[in-house]
């Protein structure tokens, strides 16, 4: 719990910082905070999780630009997500700008525990190779895992270049639980992801 506040205040001192300091255009920064929900995974006791991320793009194009972007995402367990980004715009600040988006990269997960009770899963048997399904109640420790996250989306643009965004797009992720050294547990999930953003 105490990582988990420490995480928000860091990433609302950083989006807080750079409204402070907003890049001028020949720097050519893009910065974007967003948040909103992961919808359509019946299976988690969170039906639509909350996320939250900020990212720092570089624009080495006139419409397209990469970076690295950092976050809170509040599943069954907290992660911090660490994403390399590609943001391209269609058309030059437009009043509105449609734009695709992905997002790639690995969840560290800040909480350790997880208790599986009644879940039909796969545990992965590691000395024999071999898949065991069955029904059980299990603490396991997550290790996190890959995700990606390709979208598409729009930007409000006012006359001073500030943007309001709202995106849609498809989340994959696998997260990796172990129990002991034996026994290994990946979860996928696919959702769509809803999310609202700031950008300038």
């Amino acid at each position: 719990m105490k990582k988990t506040i420490l995480l928000a205040s860091v990433i609302c001192l950083v989006a807080f910082a750079s409204f402070a300091q907003r890049p001028s255009e020949s720097q050519k920064l893009i910065s974007y905070t967003e948040g909103g929900v992961l919808i359509g995974n019946p299976n988690n006791e969170n039906k639509a999780p909350f996320i939250f991320r900020s990212s720092l793009n570089y624009a080495f194009h006139k419409n397209l630009s990469a970076g690295i972007g950092v976050g809170a995402e509040f599943l069954r367990e907290t992660y911090l997500p660490i994403t390399a980004n590609l943001l391209y715009q269609f058309g030059e600040k437009k009043v509105i700008t449609p734009f695709v988006r992905l997002k790639a990269g690995y969840q560290i997960p800040l909480e350790s525990n997880m208790y599986m009770d009644n879940a039909y899963q796969y545990y992965y048997y590691s000395l024999s190779s071999s898949y065991w399904p069955g029904y059980y109640t299990e603490k396991l420790n997550a290790k996190g895992g890959f995700m990606a996250n390709p979208s598409v989306g729009v930007i409000f643009y006012t006359p001073s270049g500030l943007g309001v965004s709202l995106a849609a797009g498809y989340r994959y992720q696998k997260l990796t639980y172990r129990a002991d050294e034996n026994y290994k547990l990946h979860i996928e999930h696919n959702r769509l992801s809803l999310t609202l953003g700031i950008i300038f």
